[in-house]
């Protein structure tokens, strides 16, 4: 089912490459998992309708519901090539790009890759814009730079979560080499 929005998508493309010639399906699975947690994580950290969550160590559990279905990220591409690419949007709402916003900064701390911040600080005005004909949700949380990122987590005592899914993504042999992030107002239609 496709995700619906009136607000548009965001669009996040990942490019990664492997350290072996033949990653185990293993590692390309917990790789998708931890990516995927990241991304629930920093939502139900920055999203106010999350407030309320709290966090355990059941948290990065194969079955666990973190957010609600309209909240997730969804494929829109996935490809197992060198480089390994995955395309995902979710709905573009402020709590979305929040969320976005930590998860690349994150990635960066991770892979020790300069994100060019110039780029991110231009789409992220283009988006307010393009945003801005909307009323986006009044619960919605706006910008969190990282630092405050990292004091709501551990606001929300959730280090050792948060500590958690970074280490498993650190400790994987598949690695984020670049991070795209876009608005469109429309999703493409998918090729069959």
């Amino acid at each position: 089912m496709s995700p619906i929005s009136d607000f548009g998508y965001f669009q996040i493309e990942l490019r990664a490459s492997e350290t072996d010639a033949y990653p185990t399906l293993s590692d390309i699975n917990y790789f998708l998992h931890d990516l995927n947690l990241l991304y629930e994580f920093s939502r139900v950290i920055v999203d106010r309708k999350y407030d309320k969550y709290h966090f355990s160590r059941f948290f990065t559990y194969r079955n666990r519901r973190r957010v609600e279905p309209d909240d997730q990220l969804r494929i829109q591409r996935l490809t197992k090539e060198s480089p390994l690419l995955i395309i995902v949007v979710v709905a573009a709402v402020p709590s979305a790009a929040t969320a976005i916003w930590a998860l690349t900064q994150t990635i960066e701390k991770i892979a020790n890759f300069s994100l060019n911040r110039d780029i991110l600080k231009l789409n992220r005005e283009k988006l307010r814009r393009e945003l801005a004909g909307h009323i986006p949700p009044a619960d919605s949380q706006q910008y969190v730079p990282y630092d405050q990122f990292v004091e709501l987590v551990h606001v929300r005592e959730a280090e050792y979560t948060y500590d958690k899914i970074e280490q498993h993504l650190n400790d994987n042999p598949i690695r984020i080499r670049e991070i795209d992030v876009t608005y469109v107002p429309v999703l493409p239609p998918k090729k069959e």
